[in-house]
């Protein structure tokens, strides 16, 4: 779980993770979370000497044009500079992972688009594909500039639209509003990668194989994820939390209010089945 009030640990926490779960090496990758003014960012060579168990202070935070408030300058990663522009062209950015996820770096090995296929893909980061940035060298203005470009290109299609990239044979970069959310884009693209690749090798070109989507969902349908739902049809006869048997009434969730007198009822009702069970030492 990310600790999401320690920045510099919750970085240390993401890092593991992207290692483990195989979406990083330890040839590179680097993770930055922007807090107001301040970056910071992951050390150099984090994979490659620590295969990224990395420990909380050795995390570097600058300014937004990359001067050292806590650790030196030297040390921040090497791709930076991509890292401070995504910063200063996109506001709503608050992390930022560069990483290594072996299944969307075949699609860039052979500068093919990834087609969002999954459904967890298609509601996460839209029905834009991931697109490709011409090759560049690692690390320079030129790959930060083309990045920022390729977001801009995104959000000029989705004003609202996750950002997410592929570099050809080096990796990926993605920009969320917090660390989970950039963590999440990765994993997600990378599963769709993954699926790509593995139906191709169990179908190939088998005629009965069908890999088309059925039926594509709406933005409205997908917010409509996250509404608490009925669980039964009003008029459904149960027993309740007493052993009653009653009817419910189609009480929606949201008009749930706390009940002090049920709960402290409920607690009566357990505690004296406990003591008729001859179960000792419980205190009411």
């Amino acid at each position: 779980m990310v600790d999401i009030r320690n920045i510099r640990k919750s970085i240390c926490e993401i890092g593991r993770l992207l290692y483990d779960r195989e979406l990083t090496d330890s040839s590179g990758g680097n993770i930055s979370v922007r807090d107001g003014d301040k970056i910071y960012i992951s050390p150099r060579k984090s994979g490659t000497d620590h295969q990224w168990r990395i420990e909380e202070d050795s995390i570097i935070v600058t300014d937004l044009c990359k001067m050292p408030i806590l650790g030196e300058a030297g040390n921040i990663s090497r791709e930076a500079s991509s890292h401070y522009y995504i910063y200063q062209n996109f506001p709503d950015v608050g992390a930022i992972i560069h990483a290594h996820p072996i299944f969307i770096m075949t699609f860039g090995a052979a500068h093919m688009d990834l087609p969002p296929v999954t459904e967890g893909t298609r509601a996460i980061l839209g029905d834009q594909p991931i697109t490709n940035i011409p090759e560049a060298l690692p690390g320079s203005s030129e790959q930060a500039e083309l990045i920022v470009e390729n977001f801009k290109n995104r959000r000029r299609i989705d004003p609202n639209a996750p950002l997410i990239c592929s570099l050809p044979f080096h990796g990926t970069f993605s920009a969320g509003p917090d660390l989970n959310s950039a963590f999440l884009y990765t994993e997600v693209a990378n599963n769709c990668a993954k699926i790509l690749i593995y139906r191709q090798a169990m179908f190939g070109g088998n005629p009965e194989a069908d890999f088309s989507i059925h039926r594509r969902f709406t933005k409205e349908e997908i917010a409509s994820i996250d509404i608490s739902k009925e669980v039964c049809r009003p008029g459904y006869v149960y027993k309740d939390a007493f052993g009653n048997i009653t009817t419910y009434n189609g009480r929606e969730f949201s008009e749930f209010k706390f009940d002090k007198n049920l709960v402290e009822e409920i607690t009566k009702r357990v505690l004296e089945e406990l003591e008729k069970q001859g179960i000792k030492g419980i205190k009411k």
